[in-house]
C-alpha cells in the first residue's frame, strides 16, 4: 500500500464511528425485526397477477433452463434469485417471495454503511425507517424486482462513496457489481441515469461560490489521471456482469444490448399512459404512508441545505427530483413509490437523529411518528392486504390484487387433479394469470373446452359463459367471483369527496369511502364435482 493510500485509509477509519456493544445489539435486534416482518406469513396471500408471471418464468428457468429478456417483465436478476430459491427450497408462493424478503433485510443491513457519512444515530434511524416503511415492507414481501433494484442502487452509491473516501479499488469494484445488479433488475435504472443530472449539479454547487467549474474540472482530470485504470476496470466489470446477466450467461447474445429495447418499450408506455393517473397520484399515498421519511427529510433539506456536504446535496437533489420525475412519467403504479421514497431515507435518518438528541423531543415527536408508521406497515402487510368487494377495508397502495375468492377455486382444481381428473379444469381468458402459476403441472386446458369435454371446473370470462355452456352442457352450475380487485378512491371538490368524516374514518379504520371494483370471472362446475369449502 502506498503512503497516500495508507493515509487515506487511516483518515477514513478515524472518521468512521467506532462500534460499541449497545450499538451492535441494537442493530442485531433491528435486523431480526426486519427479518420477522418480512418472512412472517409470507406465503398466505394470493399471488398478484405480476407475481404469477414472475413465478412462472422463474420456474421455467429453474427446471427447464430457459429465459429470454423481455422489458415487459423487467430484468433478469429477480429470475435468477427466485429460480435459485426454487432449486433449493422447492417451488411455492413462500419460496418465490423469500428472495425479495431477504433483499429487504439486506437494505436494512446496508444502512450500517451510512455511519461514516451521517453518523451512528442517523444510520440507525435510517435502518429503522427502512425496516418499518409501509411500502418498503409491503413490496419486499412481493415476488417483484423492486427489492433488487433498490439493493443495487443503494450498494452502487454506498460503495462509490466509500471509494471516494478510501480510493480502494475493492470499493470501486463493489460499486460496479451493485450497479450491475441495479441495471439488470429494473428499467428505471435509465430514470436514475436521468436524475444524475440535477443531483450532480447540486453536488457541484457550493454555498457562496456558486459553480466553481474550473477547479472542479481540474479535480476531475486529476482524478482520471490518478485512478483512470481503476475506473476503466470498474466500467468493464459493470458491463461484463450486465452482459452475462441479460444473455443468460451468453446463451442469448441477442439480449446483450438491452438499452434500446428497454427504453423504446417503456417510453412507449409513458406516452400511452397504459396505467395512467393524475400528476398528483403519488403525493397523497406518500403522505399517507411515508410521512416519517419524507416530511422530516424535507424539513432537514430546507433548514440545512447551505450547510450540506456535496454528498448530502447530491442525495437531496436526487430525492426531490425523483418525486418530480415520477409525477411526470405516464406510468402510475404504487410500487414505484419505493423508488421515490428511498433517496429521502438518509436525510430523514439525519433529521430524526438530530431531533432525538433531546429525550423530551424524542418522546414528543419521534415515538408517535415511528409508532404510527409501524401501525400503517402492519395494516398494509398483515391486517388489510386482501382486496375484494366483499372485504370492508382497503389500502390505497394495494393495486389490482388477486381476490381471496380465487383460492378456494384453486384448491378445488388441485383436488380434482389429485383424483386423477384429466383435464382437471379448463381455463380461458383473464384467469389464465394467476392460475397458470397455481395449476402448473396439472392437466389443464388453457382454452375453452372442446365439445363433449366435461372437466370438473371451467373458469371463463363473463362474456364467454353461454359459449362455454354450449360446449360442456347446460347442466353446469355457474358462480361469479371477483378475479382481481382494486380501489380507486373517488376524489372531487363538488361534491366534496372524501368528506372530512370519510377521510378520518378511512385513516383510522381503512374503510373505503368509494366502492371497491373488480374484474369478475365465472366458475362453471360439473354437477357431480366438488364444491369448494368456504
Amino acid at each position: 500500500m502506498s503512503a497516500t493510500s495508507a493515509g487515506v485509509s487511516a483518515a477514513t477509519n478515524a472518521a468512521t464511528p467506532a462500534w460499541g456493544r449497545r450499538e451492535r445489539w441494537a442493530w442485531g435486534a433491528l435486523l431480526l425485526l426486519a427479518l420477522l416482518l418480512r418472512v412472517w406469513d409470507l406465503g398466505s396471500r394470493a399471488f398478484h397477477h405480476d407475481e404469477s408471471i414472475h413465478g412462472w418464468f422463474s420456474h421455467q428457468l429453474a427446471f427447464q433452463g430457459t429465459y429470454v429478456y423481455d422489458p415487459i417483465y423487467h430484468g433478469p436478476v429477480q429470475y435468477y434469485m427466485v429460480a435459485s430459491a426454487f432449486r433449493l427450497l422447492g417451488d411455492s408462493d413462500l419460496s418465490a417471495r423469500l428472495p425479495a424478503a431477504l433483499g429487504g433485510v439486506g437494505l436494512v443491513a446496508m444502512a450500517m454503511l451510512l455511519r461514516a457519512r451521517f453518523g451512528r444515530r442517523a444510520a440507525f434511524a435510517s435502518g429503522v425507517l427502512l425496516a418499518i416503511s409501509p411500502n418498503l415492507l409491503y413490496y419486499t414481501r412481493f415476488c417483484r424486482e423492486d427489492a433488487w433494484s433498490l439493493l443495487g442502487t443503494f450498494g452502487l452509491f454506498l460503495w462509490l462513496d466509500r471509494w471516494w473516501t478510501t480510493r480502494r479499488v475493492a470499493d470501486l469494484a463493489l460499486s460496479a457489481v451493485w450497479g450491475a445488479v441495479a441495471f439488470a433488475s429494473k428499467e428505471n435504472f435509465y430514470v436514475l441515469g436521468a436524475l444524475m443530472a440535477p443531483a450532480v449539479v447540486a453536488a457541484i454547487w457550493e454555498p457562496g461560490r456558486g459553480f466553481p467549474l474550473v477547479p472542479k474540472l481540474r479535480a476531475l482530470l486529476d482524478l482520471l489521471e490518478r485512478h483512470g485504470a481503476a475506473i476503466a476496470g470498474a466500467i468493464l466489470l459493470f458491463f461484463t456482469l450486465s452482459e452475462v446477466a441479460y444473455t443468460l450467461f451468453l446463451v442469448h447474445p441477442e439480449s446483450g444490448n438491452p438499452v434500446f429495447q428497454a427504453i423504446s418499450y417503456w417510453w412507449g408506455q409513458h406516452k400511452v399512459e397504459r396505467v395512467g393517473g393524475p400528476k398528483t397520484y403519488y403525493l397523497p399515498r406518500i403522505l399517507q404512508y411515508e410521512f416519517a421519511i419524507v416530511l422530516p427529510a424535507l424539513v432537514w433539506i430546507g433548514l440545512r441545505f447551505r450547510r450540506f456536504s456535496a454528498a448530502e446535496r447530491f442525495v437531496s437533489a436526487l430525492a426531490v427530483s425523483s418525486v418530480a420525475m415520477y409525477a411526470w412519467l405516464g406510468e402510475k403504479t404504487p410500487w414505484l413509490i419505493v423508488h421515490q421514497v428511498f433517496p429521502f431515507v438518509p436525510l430523514a435518518g439525519a433529521a430524526w437523529a438530530a431531533l432525538s438528541s433531546s429525550r423530551r423531543r424524542a418522546l414528543a415527536l419521534a415515538a408517535p411518528a415511528f409508532a404510527a408508521t409501524l401501525l400503517s406497515a402492519l395494516s398494509l402487510s398483515f391486517w388489510n392486504p386482501l382486496l375484494s368487494p366483499a372485504h370492508p377495508r382497503a389500502e390505497s397502495v394495494v393495486f389490482t390484487q388477486t381476490s381471496p375468492e380465487v383460492m378456494p377455486v384453486v384448491a378445488e382444481i388441485l383436488r380434482a387433479g389429485e383424483r386423477g381428473e384429466s383435464p382437471a379444469a379448463a381455463v380461458s381468458g383473464e384467469a389464465v394469470w394467476p392460475l397458470s402459476w397455481y395449476l402448473r403441472g396439472l392437466p389443464v386446458l388453457w382454452a375453452l373446452p372442446s365439445s363433449g369435454t366435461r372437466p370438473p371446473v371451467v373458469v371463463v370470462d363473463e362474456g364467454k359463459v353461454e359459449e362455454a355452456k354450449k360446449l360442456v352442457g347446460g347442466d353446469y352450475e355457474a358462480e361469479t367471483i371477483p378475479l382481481r380487485s382494486w380501489w380507486l378512491p373517488e376524489v372531487s371538490l363538488s361534491p366534496l369527496r372524501p368528506s372530512p368524516g370519510e377521510l378520518l374514518s378511512y385513516l383510522f379504520t381503512r374503510r373505503p369511502w368509494s366502492p371497491v371494483g373488480a374484474q369478475n370471472v365465472v366458475v362453471l362446475r360439473r354437477p357431480d364435482g366438488e364444491r369448494p369449502s368456504r
